[in-house]
């Protein structure tokens, strides 16, 4: 198992444990700062470079924010502060602080997510999902902008649907979109099942004992 002194792959850059690490927002009993250190250590299994677990973390922590009723300029300024007191949080911290920034810059366009996205490392991937998410006019418009560019497009519409899904819930979907989606019911039993499990179920309130092993390290506020 990789850990945050040892981990695994310390030269991966990829955004995939950034989009995986939305789980840990919906633990919306916990303290923001066990949200991140949860995700930065799932992270480390896999993607053992500082920009790819603080990434992570701080997705992770939007989501949070988010849930809780906040906005995302409030949540990402949330991450931000966060960020600072962990080494090597230079890239993400800069990366979230351009894509605020890239809102005053006029109208969105897909050049602007392609500079964003950059090289398609997790920083860059969470900058243009930001981006996408603060600009949309809805959720069709900022899922739209997150896709349609020449840049890592699937990555980055998973991490702004995570993002805008949280801000706007299942009801802002487009009626079109869901229509024609392929197994919508097993995927809403789903969602339902791992969001009851996340916030109510028997792995966090249960008896004593009944958490895993990893989250039975970190107290619950």
């Amino acid at each position: 198992m990789g850990t945050l002194e040892s981990p695994k792959n310390p030269n991966e850059l990829g955004p995939e444990a950034t989009a995986r690490s939305a789980a840990f927002g919906l633990l919306v009993g916990w303290e923001p700062q066990l949200v991140v250190q949860l995700a930065v250590e799932c992270a480390a299994q896999t993607h053992g470079h500082p920009v790819a677990y603080l990434s992570a973390g701080a997705y992770a922590v939007i989501v949070h924010a988010l849930a809780l009723g906040d906005s995302l300029d409030g949540a990402v300024q949330r991450a931000l502060a966060l960020l600072t007191a962990r080494p090597g949080h230079e890239p993400v911290s800069d990366a979230l602080q351009h894509a605020l920034g890239a809102v005053r810059q006029g109208m969105p366009t897909p050049a602007r997510v392609e500079e964003l996205a950059a090289d398609g490392s997790a920083d860059g991937l969470l900058s243009a999902a930001v981006y996408c998410a603060l600009v949309g006019e809805d959720v069709r418009h900022g899922l739209c902008l997150a896709v349609n560019h020449d840049g890592p497009s699937a990555a980055a519409g998973a991490l702004t649907g995570g993002l805008l899904g949280a801000l706007h819930g299942e009801t802002a979907l487009p009626p079109a979109w869901l229509a024609e989606l392929e197994g919508r019911p097993t995927l809403l039993e789903l969602a339902d099942d791992f969001a009851m499990e996340m916030t109510q179920g028997p792995a966090l309130h249960g008896p004593a004992g009944a958490s895993p092993g990893w989250l039975a390290r970190y107290p619950r506020a």
